[in-house]
């Protein structure tokens, strides 16, 4: 198996994690740790926070219950069981340990304001019920991420939420009524391109029961 040295250059890997129940672990209680907290909490992960010190923010979602909340500096102890880690205070050089400590355990690590050290980034979201976009740059400039957002922001409209609403029910209508898995998905795919040409020209959406009876 070919060992790629650390100087070659590849994409970052594109995924989306499951993280219900999952433990993560950030260090730190600023407002880095805590856009990163409120984003594992609405993925429904179980957050363990280290720092002697929260934002007013996190002292809420402690007195709340919904974050375990280790009142200490750093310790290696402090990473077991966690499937990711953020290292999120102002300090490099605990940053740094984390992340060792993180890649000696063999567990994916973010350091803040240090990409090129982090196993993962995290992109900009933005979410319409079942549609989530992600943007990113690889790190190599918030900036111009903030801005594509922004624009993709500004030409998707709230009917897409509804789009994807529509076409989920559609998906569960038909593993009803098509038992051919084959033909299922041939149909799904039609479906699918008469809804988005609807929601393109704002008209509205085909009603499954009718379209199929026409189609199939």
């Amino acid at each position: 198996m070919k060992v790629h040295e650390e100087n070659e250059s590849y994409p970052q890997y594109a995924l989306m994690l499951n993280l219900m129940n999952k433990k993560a672990v950030v260090v730190g209680g600023g407002q880095v740790a805590g856009r990163k907290i409120k984003q594992l909490l609405e993925c429904g992960a179980k957050v363990l926070v280290v720092s002697p010190v929260l934002i007013g923010d996190l002292e809420e979602l402690a007195g709340e219950q919904r974050i375990e909340v280790r009142r200490k500096p750093y310790s290696t102890e402090d990473l077991q069981g966690a499937c990711l880690i953020f290292a999120a205070t102002d300090d490099p050089e605990v940053n740094q340990l984390v992340a060792e400590d993180a890649h000696q355990a063999g567990i994916f690590v973010n350091i803040a304001h240090a990409s090129e050290g982090s196993d993962f980034t995290n992109p900009a979201v933005l979410r319409y019920g079942h549609v989530q976009i992600n943007v990113s740059t690889g790190g190599a400039s918030p900036t111009l991420t903030r801005h594509i957002v922004e624009r993709v922001d500004d030409i998707i409209d709230e009917r897409l939420e509804g789009l994807a609403l529509h076409l989920h029910e559609a998906r569960q209508r038909a593993q009803q009524d098509i038992s051919a898995a084959k033909k299922r998905q041939q149909i799904l795919r039609a479906y699918g391109n008469a809804c988005w040409e609807a929601w393109e020209q704002k008209r509205p959406f085909p009603i499954w029961e009718e379209w199929y009876s026409n189609n199939e």
